[in-house]
Parts: structure tokens; C-alpha cells; sequence
């Protein structure tokens, strides 16, 4: 697994950050992001002040509870489903691929660069639309809240159940720039837990017993997520989302 190293735009733009061991933040060889030791889980899962007062004010409590105590936390590169897709969504986004799970370190990250961090969010109204890149899923018990970074069009957007929030985040365009490419670096073949007899939501292939049952379950060369082969008719027929949660007004 390569190692990621984003951290000198990321001090530069946010100085009074803490800096982190740069092979840990997204995992190292030793420790793959795919891996999470039980003895880090009760450490995972307690509450923190997780939130700038920015997002305290805007987000619902079931909303920030799963982000506060989530005992997993997933990556998937996702984009909006071009007409007539079959494959795999997240929040009618069409999931292109895999990118993990986030280390202890790298959760600490995303939570001190823009879930904790006044001067990464703005009132100011840019008229755009999102565009999907990477969705975070935070992960507690059979609950989760999303959360999407989108750029250009800089902001985050928090689904669970029926709340979609979207905040600018215009100020932190930088930082939502390299963890959306180190992460877009890390992108894998997204595979159904279902097929891989987990229960987890990570979709990632563990070990060679689970590579067979996906084997058995696809004897073809089509992948599994059913993604269009035609990257270009991709890019020509996707649809903007229609509910509205993709504008930023």
C-alpha cells in the first residue's frame, strides 16, 4: 500500500495543526488503512469534540453522533450515475471504487482540517454545482452518515436518513484538493460485502478465501460493480442528482 504524504500544503494552509508520523495517517505497509486493531476500537468509539462550532450549529444530532462514535470509518470515490447505470450507489451516487478504511491517524486529520476547524467553512453563497469525488462513511452500529467532498464547487455535504446538509467549504479548497487525490490514489475495485460473506461496508477483498467466493460468484471478466465500460459516454451521459442537495446556493 503506498504511503501518502499531503502534509506540507496541509501546514502550510492550517499552521496550528498538529503534525502527524506521515507513514501513519493514511496506514503504512505495517499497518495497512484497511486495518484496525480491536484495542483501537474503545479509543475509536468515545466521544470528542469532533466538530468546529461552524458545523455544531448546522448538523443534526443523529447527524454528528455517528461521525463522534463511528467504530469504522470508509472511503469510496463516487460520481454522479450516468443514464441508464445498473451498479452499486452511495446516496444515488454511483460508487466508482474503494478506497479504504481510514487509519486512527488519518481520522484524526480529517477531523483537525475541516470537521474541527472554524476557518475551513464559509457563509458566503457560490452558486455551483457539486461535484462528487470522495464519500466518507462513518460508521456506528446499523447507523452511518456520509460525508462527500466535492471540488471545484468546494464544500461538504452530511447524509443520513432523510438529512442532507451541505456546507461551503471554499476557505479549506486546498486541503479538500489533497485528500481527495491521495485518497483518489488508493482506489480499488469496489466489491460487494454481500459476495464476500462480510458484514462489514468496506466492499474490499480481505484474503484469499474471500478472492475464491468472489471468483465463484463472478466467473466473467465483467466487473462486479458494473461500471461503464466507455469512459468517455460516461462523462457524456451522467445526470446531475435531481433532488437538489447538489447545488451550493
Amino acid at each position: 500500500m503506498k504511503n501518502i504524504k499531503i502534509f506540507a500544503l496541509i501546514i502550510t494552509v492550517f499552521a496550528s495543526l498538529p503534525v502527524y508520523a506521515e507513514d501513519n495517517v493514511f496506514g503504512s505497509e505495517e499497518e495497512s488503512i484497511f486495518e484496525t486493531h480491536n484495542d483501537q476500537l474503545n479509543q475509536n468509539n468515545k466521544p470528542t469534540e469532533a466538530f468546529s462550532t461552524f458545523l455544531k450549529t448546522r448538523l443534526p444530532d443523529a447527524t454528528s453522533r455517528n461521525i463522534i462514535k463511528a467504530e469504522k470509518v470508509f472511503c469510496y470515490t463516487v460520481d454522479y450515475a450516468p443514464a441508464g447505470y445498473s451498479g452499486y450507489t452511495i446516496d444515488e451516487l454511483a460508487v466508482k471504487g474503494s478506497c479504504g478504511e481510514l487509519s486512527a491517524e488519518g481520522r484524526d486529520l480529517l477531523h483537525e482540517a475541516l470537521l474541527n476547524n472554524n476557518a475551513a467553512f464559509s457563509n458566503n453563497k457560490d452558486r455551483c454545482n457539486i461535484s462528487p469525488k470522495i464519500m466518507f462513511r462513518f460508521v456506528y452500529g446499523l447507523d452511518n452518515t456520509d460525508v462527500l467532498l466535492s471540488y471545484p464547487c468546494y464544500s461538504l455535504t452530511f447524509f443520513q436518513g432523510r438529512n442532507v446538509i451541505t456546507v461551503n467549504a471554499a476557505p479549506a479548497a486546498q486541503i479538500i484538493e489533497q485528500l481527495v487525490n491521495a485518497y483518489a490514489d488508493l482506489n480499488e475495485k469496489f466489491y460487494s460485502p454481500a459476495l464476500l460473506g462480510q458484514m462489514v461496508a468496506n466492499g474490499q477483498v480481505m484474503n484469499q478465501s474471500q478472492k475464491e467466493i468472489l471468483r465463484r460468484h463472478s466467473p466473467t471478466e465483467a466487473p462486479v460493480k458494473k461500471w461503464q465500460k466507455n469512459e468517455q459516454n460516461v462523462q457524456e451521459q451522467k445526470q446531475p442528482v435531481k433532488s437538489g442537495w447538489n447545488k451550493l446556493k
